[in-house]
């Protein structure tokens, strides 16, 4: 079953359609990154799929339900605002547990082996502010994964984050998604990104209301910023660059 699908879901705003009769499937697992200008409904379509907009018309399915019947993990840009600095980074991972009931002592061992079986490293007993850009984006992409979502929503998560942190992080992303096996929908600005990260590529282009391309990406994995230096990812990228100028 497919993980996420969108039916002719369109949304406009003051009388002017931004999305229009989108049609999109995702399957489990899937890596698809999110590529278009400001203003081409990148961020609006992330919010119809996670239920914090209601599209105008459409239907949007996780798994055969409702986007409010269903667990989703959403990493936001702002995602030092997202976290609670008055808890430790682990503390901060681990509150979807607590909310579910989990005593204090287990929440703690749970988190140690998941970041263990993930093998991640961060300063837990620190908090968000004594923690780099790189680490809090890192607790809190790991506080959605925790719970095990069907799917985890991402809007520009890294931009925020200097160059060395947006590195490590690309990679340890790529770590969590190989081993979680949960479809991850990205959004980003950065065409070179869209490309290491995604398995697929939708090109928004704010013209065509929608989709207007979804382009396969077929590099081998882990993906390092090595591979941005290649010949092969440079003609790629120069390729697909041409593409959506033509």
């Amino acid at each position: 079953m497919d993980s996420v699908v969108l039916s002719g879901v369109s949304k406009s705003y003051n009388g002017r359609f931004i999305l229009k009769d989108v049609n999109l499937s995702v399957d489990k697992g899937d890596f698809i990154t999110v590529f278009g200008p400001n203003g081409s409904g990148k961020s609006t379509l992330l919010n119809i799929i996670a239920g914090i907009i209601k599209p105008d018309k459409g239907k949007i399915l996780i798994e055969g339900r409702p986007s409010k019947e269903q667990i989703i993990g959403y990493a936001f840009q702002n995602y030092r605002d997202s976290l609670l600095p008055w808890r430790t980074n682990l503390e901060n991972i681990g509150f979807p547990l607590e909310i579910k009931g989990v005593s204090k002592l287990k929440i703690e061992n749970e988190v140690k082996k998941f970041l263990k079986r993930l093998n991640v490293r961060l300063p837990l007993d620190k908090y968000p502010y004594q923690s780099s850009g790189g680490e809090q984006q890192l607790v809190a992409i790991l506080r959605e994964v925790i719970s095990c979502p069907k799917i985890i929503l991402m809007d520009e998560p890294f931009s925020a984050i200097d160059m060395e942190g947006r590195a490590y992080i690309r990679i340890k992303i790529q770590e969590i998604w190989c081993e979680m096996g949960i479809a991850i929908i990205f959004v980003t600005h950065d065409i070179s990104e869209a490309i290491q990260l995604g398995s697929k590529l939708l090109i928004i282009d704010g013209k065509t209301l929608g989709i207007k391309e979804t382009v396969s990406i077929n590099f081998k994995r882990p993906r390092t910023e090595d591979l941005l230096l290649s010949s092969s990812f440079v003609k790629f990228r120069k390729n697909l660059i041409w593409k959506m100028r033509n």
